[in-house]
């Protein structure tokens, strides 16, 4: 029955409870549950030797892990110590004064005295009043999640391993209160409804089993009764002739459960006062499972020396059934902390690490910027992501300079036939006056008004520039609109690379403030940037060396005077005759309609020059230059910039705050018990 390879195997279960990994995961276990009057105690004196205190409305306020081991006689002994429980963890020197006490002593020591002193000792390690203490009003702690453990060796055991939680009442007291009720149930809710937990649900032959509540709380917690061992105490105490309710329970046919019923008979408080010995109690129940009617009940579901038998083989293939599971759970959660430590650093205590710290985030973030502006995104990312900035770029000024195209120019300009040029055909959105429509009309309306000093028939330059700044009135605003989303591009951007780098909410906080205002002088840049390109164009002469100016101007003047001689019926190829004078006359103009058309043509042409200079300057100057060039919002947080931050600047911006210290020491000392944990799972093979 307790071969090596089973031993190792159970050993390492409860190895893994020592280590804490039960605070993580849950592990294999048999819990026993019941009533405080259900015989609990006396069933457990009677699986474990260890005389548990059988006082009516004592009430233990933490579980207690029983672990039996069969060993030589020369290696008998009994083992105390406390596992403490994942509160503890939050109170340093609570968990080291839990993990220092413990002792060994020899196996025949732990009478039912001593055991009650183990528990008093135990309850006020943890903060709790002893089991039998009277004054129990106001407590600040009624029940701890610590575990007593007492490892029992010797040649007399066989290996079990059995977790005693408190035990429910019915009828608070002022030593027993209702919170305490609520409080047990939900204790013994995190027990049974762990899948990895077999029930064994003890039952008071006395009371019927509908009026017991564990075996709801177990129903409920296993429907199936696939993981509930049922067990009967008080056997001998039932009234002539009440034994076949019992017997049907007992048989598995009133409540089926998959491993079905035992049935036990305890030592009686009688029996106890007189010294009847463990090994007497033995006896006594073997012949009392002997007799009518009990003897009906197959032998092998009967007595504690049958349920421990059971239970040692249960809980080992349990074991074995739950143990790749649990091995491929502690390398899962070993991975997730090492991952949350590398996510989280190394520790940033001298203003050394605090730099290489930030020294790592800035090289990070500008790998990232460049691979955003290069067009590299990661995989999966939707096309709206932030961190899709070239993308978004490229859209906004394809976007900005097709509402140039569309809505810069105030009044359509028109062909040679008078028609309105389809080029600028679409009205902007704020609309044109009704009397400008007509762009002639608002030439020789403007020209009219601004006659100076030049001759008749000639252009004044003033007059060309006057009307390019009303033609062009409309670009400041488009230009200020395209700044801006390029600006809240570049801010979503900076904002969602920030928190896929930072994890630390504060750190990437302050991070963000430290940049901002840099980011904001650099976003002034650009607003200052398009001021003066808006200058270059509004407030100055017209100028331009763009030969695509005068090859227009000039191909507009030759389609005109074509126009007109084609009017004359001129056609390429006739031969006809031609008056001079109607040639001479259709070919020139008024002074005033020659200047009408002239200003007509050279704005139209100097406009188109402007217009995509204007644009190309915006994005180049502007948009590259002052938003994602060299100085701009997404290349401030650097290597050279975080180099030169002072320590003062340094401890604000990446000293670890108490919270992320201590969260950095509780995840590397959970790794260090999972990695432990780990080493012992590996060493089993299945």
């Amino acid at each position: 029955m307790d071969n090596a390879e089973r031993l190792r195997i159970l050993s390492v279960i409860d190895q893994f409870r020592e280590h804490g990994i039960s605070e993580d995961i849950s592990l294999p276990q048999l819990v026993v549950v019941g009533d405080q009057s259900s015989g609990k105690s006396s069933l457990l004196e009677g699986l474990t030797g260890i005389a548990f205190p059988v006082a009516s409305g004592l009430c233990t306020r933490f579980a207690t892990q029983i672990v039996l081991r069969r060993t030589p006689a020369s290696e008998g002994c009994v083992k105390v110590s406390i596992i403490p429980g994942p509160s503890a963890s939050l109170n340093e020197p609570l968990k080291e004064a839990l993990l220092k006490y413990g002792f060994t002593m020899d196996k025949d020591g732990l009478d039912g005295e001593r055991f009650a002193t183990i528990l008093n000792e135990a309850a006020e390690l943890m903060g709790l009043p002893h089991p039998n203490a009277q004054d129990v009003e106001d407590l600040e702690k009624r029940f701890s999640d610590d575990i007593l453990k007492i490892e029992l060796s010797g040649p007399e055991h066989h290996h079990l391993s059995v977790v005693d939680v408190p035990g429910l009442f019915h009828n608070p007291t002022k030593y027993q209160t209702k919170e305490d009720l609520e409080i047990i149930r939900g204790l013994i809710e995190n027990y049974v409804t762990d899948t990895r937990t077999i029930i064994l649900a003890v039952m008071d032959a006395h009371n019927n089993l509908a009026n017991q509540e564990v075996f709801s709380m177990a129903r409920a917690a296993d429907p199936e009764g696939a993981r509930t061992v049922g067990i009967i105490t008080k056997c001998d105490a039932l009234e002539e002739g009440d034994e076949a309710e019992v017997l049907k329970v007992a048989q598995n046919t009133v409540e089926r459960l998959n491993h079905g019923w035992f049935c036990v008979r305890n030592r009686s408080t009688k029996e106890i006062q007189q010294g009847v010995t463990l090994k007497q109690r033995n006896s006594k129940e073997k012949q009392f499972f002997a007799t009518a009617p009990w003897n009906a009940l197959k032998k092998d579901r009967v007595g504690v020396l049958a349920l421990k038998r059971f239970l040692g083989d249960l809980l080992y293939r349990h074991v074995c059934a739950e143990f790749p599971a649990l091995k491929k759970e502690i390398e899962g959660l070993a991975r997730k902390c090492q991952e949350e430590l590398l996510e989280m650093g190394p520790p940033r205590q001298t203003s050394t690490e605090q730099r290489q710290f930030l020294t790592r985030i800035a090289s990070r973030y500008q790998y990232a910027v460049d691979d955003c502006l290069s067009g590299r995104y990661e995989a999966g990312l939707v096309p709206s992501h932030p961190s899709k900035l070239r993308m978004h770029l490229r859209n906004l000024n394809d976007e900005f300079a097709g509402r140039m195209d569309r809505e810069g120019h105030r009044i359509p300009f028109k062909n040679i036939t008078g028609e309105i040029d389809e080029e600028y055909a679409v009205i902007p959105q704020d609309g044109w006056e009704s009397a400008d429509q007509d762009i002639y009309e608002w030439i020789r309306r403007t020209y009219r008004e601004s006659r100076g000093p030049e001759l008749p028939g000639t252009v004044n330059p003033a007059v060309l520039e006057l009307m390019f700044r009303q033609q062009a009135s409309g670009w400041k605003g488009i230009a200020e609109d395209h700044v801006g989303k390029v600006e809240k591009a570049v801010f979503d951007f900076n904002k969602a690379l920030l928190t896929q780098i930072i994890a630390e909410e504060r750190i990437r906080e302050r991070v963000e403030g430290l940049v901002e205002p840099i980011a904001g002088q650099a976003v002034e840049q650009g607003r200052s940037q398009l001021r003066r390109l808006l200058n270059d164009e509004m407030a100055g002469i017209l100028q331009t060396v763009n030969h695509y100016f005068a090859n227009t101007l000039s191909k507009i003047r030759q389609d005109r005077v074509l126009a007109r001689l084609k009017g004359l019926g001129l056609q390429d190829g006739q031969q006809q005759h031609i008056n001079l004078d109607t040639l001479v006359g259709a070919a020139n103009l008024s002074n005033e309609d020659q200047a009408v058309n002239d200003i007509h043509d050279i704005l139209k042409a100097y406009y188109k020059v402007a217009l995509k200079r204007f644009t190309d300057n915006v994005v180049t100057q502007v948009v590259e230059r002052c938003f994602v060039g060299a100085d701009g919002p997404v290349k401030i947080l650097c290597p050279e910039f975080i180099g030169g931050i002072t320590e003062a600047e340094l401890a604000k911006l990446a000293a670890e705050s108490y919270s992320s210290s201590r969260a950095r020491t509780d995840i590397r000392h959970r790794s260090d018990r999972l990695s432990e944990a780990l080493k012992l799972a590996r060493t089993i093979v299945l």
